[in-house]
């Protein structure tokens, strides 16, 4: 007789709520020891919910929550229980010390969890390695682009060998090639820790496809709880995306599916709205920007791809006037960027990578005061509500920035960018932790942006398809420019079959002469 698997975990009739809102709703699963899971579903639907009660960080409400054989509601259980599992909880750095260096953070979460002196050198150093920040051991966690954060962020999440290692979208903010090597980490300690169980949250839905098991929720309901193969045959789809999407309740598959993309016409004898001309940072002995030359045409939506930490964001604020460069030139709109040219600046509108609005102010608050510092007068009002409809936060606005998911963050963020109608935008990665029926939604907006208003577009992204989305994409690698040109240039010069491929060959390309002329290890 074959003997029934554990259950890692099983939640029975579970259901949580933030005042009037509720985060789920009756919901009940299983999930066997020693497998795989990805969790997915849009902004706001419960998914960190279930993950923080199942970490035992939130107290339950309603229901059971049995971990590991071990009741969450029993505070001695929980307790007992804490050493076996690992929680990464959602947004940038949440479990880091921003004054600690990523050595030192590592370090810290190596002895909380017991680990001897021998073990926490190895498995520290094995972890560097493994994500890329060897390089980079004495750096301050606050110091660290979003994407270095996250990776920071695993490294201290997996220093212990946990029997249950949750992961709230991990690889939020995170390039293809680093997201690689997480799951090749991941599965290298699966192979070490017997019956280790992992429960990943993600918004790359793609990503998901890897995993044994699937839970998928909308609306705080579980839709579904079975291997990812059956639901795929299920609903007999070639994607899990487009699986989630037949899902959803009729109205809900509305708008789903591709978007449109019309041909970039540059505009006759117009100048370059943006340039940048052997521009340059360094923080004492650190290049992070090195000798960047790029123009941006008016109306253009231009690209910006790249390894965590490779200066894309420093690239960034000195087109803004926030960091001075240290070398080299930049012409925004005709002008030479400045920070203390206010007129250009109230034509431009810049949303950061990390969240810059007021967590003490709601949506409607931060977009009215947003209103009032671009002195848009009479027509601010209308402009709030326009972009508290276009923006789909009508909802939440009257509810602060800290108690919304990370994704519909990122929308109040946009929302403020464009409330004031710039004739430029510069997004540093704006559709982190989106879900995708926002980021097509983002990019229906930018689409009319750019090809009805002629308003000239910056983004960085990790987003594959959002790269193919652009009229031309610069990559980047180290400080420097590896290559400029359309989508379909930079695959057919790099010979691969997808845009994923061609990133991956350009960074690995770079690595290898860099390592040939010793610049680097690898």
């Amino acid at each position: 007789m074959k003997t029934a698997t554990p259950l890692a975990v099983s939640l029975q009739g579970v259901s949580h709520r933030y005042g009037k809102t509720q985060a789920l709703h009756d919901v009940s699963l299983s999930i066997p020891q020693g497998v795989t899971v990805g969790l997915i579903g849009p902004d706001g639907v419960g998914k960190s919910t279930l993950l923080s009660l199942v970490a035992g960080v939130r107290a339950i409400q309603t229901g059971s929550v049995q971990v590991l054989g071990g009741d969450m509601a029993n505070k001695k259980a929980r307790e007992g229980l804490s050493l076996r599992i690992a929680y990464m909880p959602q947004g940038l750095g949440k479990n880091l010390y921003p004054t600690l260096s990523v050595q030192e953070n590592i370090d810290f979460h190596a002895r909380l969890f017991g680990l001897n002196a021998a073990e926490r050198k190895a498995r520290i150093q094995r972890l560097l390695n493994a994500t890329g920040l060897a390089p980079f051991p004495d750096r301050a966690a606050g110091k660290l682009s979003g994407g270095m954060k996250q990776k920071l962020s695993l490294c201290c999440a997996l220093v212990h060998s946990p029997d249950l290692l949750i992961l709230d979208e991990p690889t939020t903010g995170v390039d293809p090639l680093s997201r690689r090597q997480f799951w090749a980490l991941v599965n290298e300690l699966r192979q070490e820790t017997r019956n280790m169980t992992v429960i990943v949250a993600t918004a790359y839905i793609e990503e998901a496809e890897q995993f044994e098991y699937l839970l998928a929720m909308d609306a705080g309901k579980l839709l579904v709880n079975k291997h990812t193969r059956e639901v795929l045959a299920q609903y007999g789809t070639a994607t899990l995306e487009e699986a989630y999407i037949a899902m959803l309740p009729p109205e809900k598959q509305q708008g789903a599916g591709g978007l449109t993309l019309t041909p970039f016409v540059p505009e006759a004898n117009a100048p370059p709205v943006i340039e940048a001309h052997g521009l340059t940072k360094r923080f004492g002995d650190f290049t992070a920007v090195d000798h960047v030359s790029f123009k941006i045409e008016k109306g253009e939506i231009f690209g910006f791809l790249g390894a965590n930490g490779c200066g894309k964001s420093t690239t960034m604020k000195m087109l803004t006037g926030l960091l001075d460069a240290t070398e080299g030139t930049a012409e925004l709109l005709g002008q030479p960027v400045d920070a203390g040219n206010i007129a250009t600046r109230m034509r431009v509108g810049y949303m950061s990578q990390a969240f810059s609005l007021y967590e003490e102010l709601t949506v409607r608050q931060n977009l009215e005061l947003h209103a009032r510092l671009y002195q848009m007068g009479d027509k601010g009002a209308a402009a709030v509500e326009e972009a508290l409809r276009q923006f789909d936060l009508a909802d939440v606005a009257d509810t602060a920035p800290a108690a919304l998911p990370l994704g519909i963050r990122q929308r109040l963020q946009l929302a403020a960018a464009c409330l004031h109608h710039p004739e430029v935008l510069i997004l540093d990665e704006p559709t982190s932790g989106v879900d995708p029926a926002a980021r097509d939604m983002f990019w229906r907006h930018l689409l009319k942006l750019s090809r009805q208003d002629k308003i000239t577009i910056f983004v960085s992204t990790h987003f594959m398809n959002e790269v193919e989305r652009c009229d031309r994409t610069s990559l980047m690698n180290r400080g420097r420019v590896l290559a400029v040109g359309t989508p379909a240039q930079l695959l057919e010069q790099s010979g691969q079959a997808n845009t994923e491929e061609a990133f991956i060959y350009y960074l690995e390309k770079d690595a290898e002469q860099a390592h040939a002329m010793g610049a680097i290890d690898v």
